[in-house]
């Protein structure tokens, strides 16, 4: 009888644990939710924001190459030029997944889901790292804008967030003088901002758009385990 009750006790005591743990469980799952669908928001900004950064410097790099073909205006250089600027960075709203990993916690989730939290951890920390090895590009390609470009005047005609709300055509038909129009110096200027194209291009389809589509499936998991709504 004695070892009854105290087996009883124990498998009590268990159970207890046991729905403690997941009541714990449930309470990460919900507020990982809620940082996740505001990654993915924060996702489709940077990527769609990328997409228009580097259509614009292809057309800069078209332009200025073209300029003693055509009649393109310095206006139009400082608009597209601006784009050189308008760096996009992703910051993920991932402190549950900081909390579960150094608590230790992650132990408490179901094993599929441990799993792909810790995708989408590796997946964070691969974009980290690929923007610490992009920054110094980034670097060297605004000197090289600022080389060419007056920053004032660059702010004067055209808004820090650009977007597409910048009434283009006033501002192609203006024609600001160049600190530096010389020709040695704006083809450097064009082979940096290929490079940053085809950054900004792999940033996209090697990391944010794999990185979305994780905090997509990631949702979806949390949802069906945890009953979320």
């Amino acid at each position: 009888m004695l070892f009854l009750a105290v087996f009883c006790g124990f498998l009590a005591e268990y159970q207890l644990e046991h729905t403690i743990e997941h009541q714990r469980a449930k309470v990460y799952a919900s507020n990982l939710y809620e940082e996740l669908k505001k990654d993915t928001a924060s996702l489709n900004t940077v990527i769609n924001n990328n997409i228009l950064t580097y259509t614009k410097l292809d057309s800069f790099c078209l332009y200025s190459t073209e300029k003693e073909k055509r009649t393109i205006s310095n206006g139009m250089l400082y608009y597209y030029g601006r784009f050189t600027t308008w760096v996009n960075f992703f910051s993920s709203n991932n402190t549950t997944i900081g909390e579960l990993e150094g608590s230790g916690n992650l132990r408490i989730m179901s094993n599929i889901v441990s799993q792909k939290i810790s995708g989408y951890s590796k997946k964070i920390s691969e974009l980290e790292n690929e923007y610490q090895l992009s920054k110094n590009e980034f670097v060297k390609i605004e000197e090289l804008y600022f080389k060419i470009f007056d920053g004032y005047t660059s702010i004067l005609l055209i808004p820090s967030n650009i977007g597409e709300n910048v009434d283009r055509d006033s501002v192609f038909k203006l024609n600001p003088p160049l600190i530096n129009d010389d020709a040695k110096l704006m083809k450097e200027f064009v082979g940096w901002l290929k490079f940053e194209t085809y950054i900004y291009e792999m940033q996209n389809y090697r990391h944010h758009i794999p990185l979305k589509q994780a905090a997509v499936e990631l949702l979806a998991l949390l949802k069906k385990e945890y009953h979320l709504k």
